[in-house]
C-alpha cells in the first residue's frame, strides 16, 4: 500500500506542485486542505502517514497549532514547508516535535530537498514501528525457566511438586557440560542437557546446548571453554589466577586458549585496568 500524505497548504498553486512531485513518487495524496479546521476534518476520514504543513494557513489557527495536535493527539509525523525563514518561527516550531523544517524557495519548490525529507521521516516512522513490535531483547528479559531435574524424571513427580523454577540471570554463576564437575556434585550424566549453578550453589537443568543458551544471555556472560559459560559480574566472578584459571563462586574454571581473546575483550568492556 502506498503511503498517504496530507498536504496542509493554503496556496493552491504550491499544493498542486507538491502533489505532482509526490504522485511521481507513487505516494497517495490527500485533497487540497488550506486550514487547520479542514485538516482536522480530513484526518479522521483517512489518517495520513505523514503531513506536509505550512505555518501560515487560512483561518485563525496556524500550522504550529496543528503541529501540536498532530504530535500530541494523533502521533502523526509532519514536516513544516513554510515561507518563514527566521529564528522566531523556527524556535516555536521546535516545541511541536516536527520531523524537518523546510523553507519554500521561490519561484520553485526544491523537489529533491522535499523528497529526501519525506523519505527520511517515513523511514524513521517505519523503524519506530518495528521497534514497538520487536520481541523483548535479551537485556529486557529478567532470567530463564530451569528444570529442577531431567524431563524423564519429572514425569514421576507428585502433582503439586515444583518441576520448573524461574531464576534471575544475575543469580546464575555459570553454565556447564563439564562431566568432572557434575560427577563431583553427584549428578547423573545424560545427553542433550546443560547444567547451571547459582550463586547459592543450587544446580538446575536445561535441555539446550551452550551455544544456544549463550544467545539468550545478557552481555556480562562469556564463554571461556567448550564446557563453560560464566557470569562476569561481581561478587560471582572473583578474579583470575595467572590468567589461566578463573575463580567463580569458589569454583576454579580453566580459561581455554581458543576463548582467551573474546574473554579479554568482554572483560575490557566491563572493567577498567
Amino acid at each position: 500500500m502506498n503511503e498517504y500524505i496530507l498536504i496542509v497548504e493554503d496556496e493552491a498553486v504550491l499544493y498542486r506542485r507538491m502533489k505532482k512531485i509526490l504522485t511521481k513518487e507513487a505516494f497517495a495524496v490527500g485533497p487540497y486542505t488550506p486550514s487547520v479546521k479542514e485538516a482536522l476534518e480530513q484526518i479522521p476520514l483517512k489518517q495520513p502517514d505523514l503531513v506536509l504543513l505550512d505555518i501560515k494557513l487560512q483561518g485563525d489557527l496556524t500550522g504550529i497549532d496543528l503541529g501540536k495536535i498532530l504530535h500530541e493527539k494523533y502521533r502523526i509525523p509532519f514536516i513544516y514547508v513554510t515561507d518563514f525563514d527566521n529564528d522566531i518561527y523556527f524556535t516555536k516550531a521546535l516545541e511541536t516535535n516536527h520531523e524537518q523544517y523546510l523553507v519554500k524557495t521561490k519561484p520553485r519548490l526544491n523537489a529533491s530537498e522535499l523528497k529526501r525529507a519525506i523519505y527520511t521521516a517515513l523511514k524513521k516512522k517505519e523503524t519506530q514501528l518495528e521497534q514497538q513490535h520487536k520481541p523483548a531483547s535479551t537485556s529486557e528479559k529478567l532470567g530463564l525457566t530451569a528444570l529442577v531435574n531431567y524431563l524423564e524424571d519429572l514425569k514421576s513427580y507428585p502433582q503439586h511438586d515444583l518441576t520448573r523454577k524461574t531464576i534471575l540471570f544475575e543469580n546464575i554463576a555459570f553454565f556447564t557440560t563439564d562431566i568432572k564437575f557434575l560427577a563431583a556434585n553427584n549428578q547423573e550424566i545424560r545427553k542433550n542437557y546443560i547444567w547451571f549453578l547459582t550463586k547459592n550453589r543450587e544446580l538446575f537443568y536445561l535441555k539446550k546446548s551452550l551455544k544456544d543458551i549463550l544467545k539468550d544471555l545478557p552481555d556480562y556472560f562469556v564463554r571461556v571453554s567448550d564446557s563453560y559459560i560464566i557470569n562476569l559480574k561481581p561478587p560471582i566472578f572473583e578474579g583470575r589466577i595467572n590468567n589461566k584459571v578463573l575463580s567463580v563462586v569458589g569454583e576454579k574454571i580453566k580459561l581455554s586458549p581458543s576463548y582467551k581473546k573474546p574473554f579479554k575483550e568482554k572483560l575490557n568492556k566491563l572493567y577498567c585496568e
